[in-house]
């Protein structure tokens, strides 16, 4: 009985890790989302300073 649950909680757990692997956008594709996303804001007169003392108290801890 417990051969069988660890079994079958190992193949679930890889199963898992797999599709959350699959699915996880690639490091280059994060920076040009995150790039593009600065980019927006920086142009915005009402977003820019929020977003500013977001990444700033954020980036400290």
């Amino acid at each position: 009985m417990l051969r069988r649950y660890l079994i079958v909680n190992g193949v679930t757990t890889v199963l898992l890790y797999a599709a959350i692997y699959s699915v996880t956008p690639s490091m280059k594709s994060l920076e040009a989302l995150r790039d593009s996303f600065e980019g927006f804001v920086m142009q915005s007169p009402v977003l820019a300073p929020l977003v500013n003392k977001v990444i700033l108290v954020t980036s400290v801890l």
